[in-house]
């Protein structure tokens, strides 16, 4: 691990500087749709989540009343002068094969000249926070951007491995129209979505 990165809890203050970071694995995606979730996961790990009850979240700044970090939040990589270099989202769920498990999703690195330091730095972080956390395991989706079907070496990928993960499993989305009241029903008294 790079001693130039350290890897701290996203601040309320730190959400808009954040933003640049999550537009590279999110383009097109708003302002206020970005400000809107890290809120909510900030205020989600501030009552009650983490595992023996307690506050959970600190504030908002990662550990709860009794030392243990919040059950969800946002974990980024900084250097030494409070740049932001990358972050990860994060939420304990309880999954059929493993059980207790750190789920993380919106991974994102971006540095110019060493994308493996503060990759490693988050990863390392990730598994401070399952063990932490009391979890069997460790679920990371990842962005489409770093599975490059043209090139067996990708730096983002690679650092995964390096770190004793492996590819479980492959993750399909479909984008579905949000049905509501104003839908035109269909015969049989079900909703059409527009």
């Amino acid at each position: 691990m790079d001693d130039s990165f350290i890897a701290k809890p996203l601040g309320r203050r730190q959400i808009d500087q954040a933003y640049p970071l999550v537009c590279a694995i999110a383009p097109g995606l708003g302002v206020d749709q970005w400000r809107a979730f890290a809120a909510a996961l900030l205020d989600s790990a501030t009552v009650g989540s983490s595992p023996k009850g307690g506050d959970g979240g600190g504030g908002g700044r990662g550990a709860g009343a009794d030392g243990l970090p919040a059950a969800r939040g946002i974990m980024t990589v900084q250097n030494t002068q409070g740049y932001m270099h990358g972050l990860f989202s994060y939420a304990v769920e309880a999954q059929l094969l493993h059980g207790r498990t750190l789920c993380v999703d919106n991974f994102v690195v971006l540095d110019l000249f060493d994308v493996a330091g503060p990759a490693e730095t988050l990863l390392q972080a990730m598994e401070g926070l399952a063990r932490r956390l009391g979890c069997a395991a460790i679920h990371t989706t990842l962005p489409e951007r770093y599975m490059q079907r043209d090139s067996r070496r990708n730096p983002i990928p690679d650092c995964f491995r390096t770190e004793g993960h492996r590819q479980e499993t492959v993750r399909f989305c479909k984008d579905l129209v949000v049905v509501n009241d104003n839908a035109p029903g269909l015969p049989g008294g079900t909703l059409r979505a527009e």
